[in-house]
């Protein structure tokens, strides 16, 4: 795994993890990375990284089959993990202690995202379902069941307002709560990743169309990049919105400008 900066410059290569890397997440200080995966049928890993010295805090092993999906809570004092073995993990990032596991998925789960307030995570897996769960009680409290193949992304909105899921069936879905407020067919192939703007005033997919798109919260599109190098399996805007980055599969990294 190579660390860059903002300017695509390269600052280190973090190597040492079990097989491919699959999920990375940053704390939203920068100071912590989490890598994971694992091995397949076997078991699940995640590398804690202090980005400044480039160590390894902390090895976090516990799934019992590859992670797809992490994110730590806002504060950072919370890493969620979720992946093949259809169940999501809640750990300490600091010690490595797993904090509790969520069960209700039944097939692989390739997306989560706290809400802002980080009491709430909100799940996406190839069952087609998209679920909130209460972290302080461990429950599930909806399950929002609109999509008709698998989701490979999520994004919750700044505000916390609106949930955004996509995947396999090309269409993105976004509710307020429980209800769903739009949808649009928005790709000519399977959604990869969404990312929300820092003002909530913009929402970028990516697809394996290679293609990336920029909506409005209404889906009102907005651009549409095109010709990609290959399928961006990464995607985030900047801090001030005004461009956006994407990691592809072949290993490269793009900036766009978002407006």
């Amino acid at each position: 795994m190579r660390l860059v900066d903002s300017a695509r410059k390269p600052l280190a290569t973090l190597k040492g993890h079990a097989e491919a890397v699959r999920a990375v997440a940053f704390t939203q200080d920068g100071k912590r990375l989490a890598a994971a995966g694992g091995l397949p049928a076997r078991k699940g890993e995640v590398k804690i990284w202090d980005v400044a010295s480039q160590s390894v805090v902390t090895t976090i092993s516990g799934h019992s089959d590859c992670i797809y999906a992490a994110a730590f809570s806002p504060d950072g004092a919370t890493l969620a993990t979720a992946g093949y073995d259809r169940v999501i993990k809640l750990w300490d990032p600091a010690t490595g202690k797993e904090l509790r596991t969520l069960r209700d998925h039944i097939d692989a789960i390739y997306a989560l995202a706290f809400t802002p307030d980080g009491k709430r995570l909100v799940t996406g897996a190839a069952d087609r379902s998209v679920k909130l769960w209460d972290l302080a009680s461990g429950q599930r409290l909806f399950t929002l069941s609109d999509s008709t193949d698998a989701i490979n992304a999520i994004a919750v909105s700044p505000d916390g307002q609106r949930i955004a899921a996509a995947g396999a069936d090309k269409t993105i879905r976004i509710w307020r709560g429980n209800t769903l407020e739009n949808s649009l067919i928005a790709h000519e192939d399977a959604i990869l990743r969404l990312a929300w703007s820092p003002d909530g005033q913009y929402l970028a997919s990516s697809s394996a169309d290679r293609t990336i798109r920029i909506f409005r919260p209404d889906l009102t599109e907005v651009r549409t990049i095109s010709k990609l190098p290959d399928w961006a399996f990464g995607l985030e805007f900047a801090p001030d919105g005004k461009s956006l980055a994407a990691g592809f599969f072949n290993g490269q990294l793009e900036i766009y400008d978002a407006r």
